[in-house]
């Protein structure tokens, strides 16, 4: 078990992005379970019962909103455990993080958010966005964007780092989001990492909160009736249209999800237009 902690702080060097069913990100983390488990990611904290290991908690010490994330490395049983939150799957056993969650088509510029650390003894924090597609037989990084900080900063900053693409030309398919209080090969106890406000920005200048990845229409073709996921719990307008620009289905006040019955339209293209109020984005179906 100590081996497997220890791993966790060098699990940039390991990442194993394969494909798994995503998380709905949550990247202003004001959505909690408890005050221990964000809703939509993942993290090392340890919950049996007896005992709880908690690196990873909720706070009010945030940048905006109610709350931000606070990772704080402690001094445990098995040795030092750095606070690890992702948007994939954490296997604590063999300290490796896989999954991610789709990106719909959309490939981001940047990658922000705001951030405060206490470095102990030079402890080196990190915030990462990675960018993958899968070649047909395992998956490539196509890009990756993010910052990693080796000292105390004491009030929350704004950062908003370059993703670099490898190939500009490719389109990633998957997006994984890795945090860690103590990133070094030499994590130091009490090392604590305050995130708030994670998003990624288009290449508009637009802000494209983490959620807006997360909308997806299932199953698409369909005989007429689709289920659109709208990945967090704002308040959208969805309409949907036929390729002369007509509106054939349309729903205000949607919440969470939306069960869309176009049976008996014509076979053919239509679009789904989802509209918050602060971003819209567009969904190609197909009824055959």
């Amino acid at each position: 078990m100590k081996r497997s902690l220890l791993l966790l702080a060098v699990l940039v060097l390991s990442v194993n992005l394969s494909f798994t069913q995503p998380a709905i990100p949550n990247g202003g983390f004001e959505n909690w379970t408890d005050t221990i488990t964000p809703q939509s990611w993942q993290t090392d904290n340890v919950n049996l019962g007896f005992f709880v290991y908690a690196p990873v908690t909720r706070t009010t010490d945030k940048y905006s909103g109610n709350y931000a994330m606070k990772l704080k490395t402690i001094n445990t049983a098995f040795g030092l455990l750095p606070g690890v939150a992702t948007c994939g799957t954490l296997d604590l056993v063999f300290g490796t993080i896989t999954g991610g969650v789709p990106t719909g088509g959309v490939k981001p510029v940047s990658f922000s958010g705001a951030f405060k650390y206490n470095s102990v003894n030079g402890d080196t924090m990190l915030i990462i966005a990675l960018l993958t597609r899968w070649n047909g037989t395992s998956r490539d990084t196509l890009g990756r964007g993010g910052i990693a900080v080796n000292q105390t900063v004491a009030n929350y900053t704004v950062f908003n780092e370059p993703i670099q693409y490898q190939n500009p030309n490719l389109i990633p398919d998957t997006f994984n989001i890795i945090i860690i209080s103590s990133a070094g090969f030499a994590p130091q106890e009490n090392s604590t990492l305050f995130v708030d406000n994670l998003s990624f920005i288009a290449s508009n200048g637009e802000e494209i909160p983490l959620s807006a990845f997360m909308q997806n229409i299932y199953p698409n073709p369909s005989k007429g009736t689709f289920t659109l996921f709208l990945g967090d719990e704002e308040n959208y307008h969805v309409r949907v249209y036929n390729l002369l620009g007509e509106i054939v289905w349309e729903a205000k006040n949607v919440f969470s999800k939306a069960e869309i019955n176009l049976q008996g339209y014509p076979k053919g293209i239509y679009m789904i237009d989802v509209d918050n109020g602060t971003y819209r984005k567009t969904h190609r179906v197909i009824i055959e």
